[in-house]
């Protein structure tokens, strides 16, 4: 994952998103991150080129397998990073937000993992709020429209 972009994390999360909701297309892409259609356009030929997508000219956009699970991963650390600010270091939802978001592209995989193992183990906060797998987003909210777990912007 520490091989994309800020820019490719985005947009793969915004699919994910916007796929747990129905059909993916340009133009959904384009209103969710409030980007051009051509600058999705050639978004979408890079993250195709990377596999992660399956996406021909002016039809619907399908993650791969691999593509899902770079778009959990984006989401996991997203909360894993904001429930150690603002659980432990008491940082606003707002603050934490915006510092999830610069942070969680240049943290490893391994550094988020002893974090989420700290969090559940060591301060013995057990909840499910790190797991995607049965979350629905949905596109304008930051609430699992199925469990209530919170997810950054």
């Amino acid at each position: 994952m520490n091989n994309l972009t800020a820019s490719q994390t985005d947009y793969l999360k915004a699919i994910y998103l916007i796929s747990l909701k129905g059909e993916v297309k340009v133009t959904k892409i384009a209103d969710y991150l409030n980007y051009s259609k051509p600058s999705v356009v050639r978004a979408l030929k890079n993250l195709r080129d990377l596999k992660l997508i399956i996406y021909e000219n002016q039809g619907l956009i399908k993650m791969t397998s691999k593509g899902k699970r770079h778009a959990k991963d984006i989401i996991r650390r997203d909360n894993v990073l904001k429930k150690f600010m603002i659980d432990i270091l008491g940082v606003d939802k707002e603050q934490a937000a915006i510092d999830s978001e610069n942070m969680k592209h240049a943290i490893s995989c391994y550094t988020i993992t002893k974090l989420e193992e700290y969090i559940n183990n060591v301060l013995n906060i057990h909840d499910d709020e790190f797991e995607t797998d049965d979350c629905v987003y949905d596109c304008n909210s930051e609430i699992c429209a199925s469990c209530g777990r919170f997810i950054a912007e």
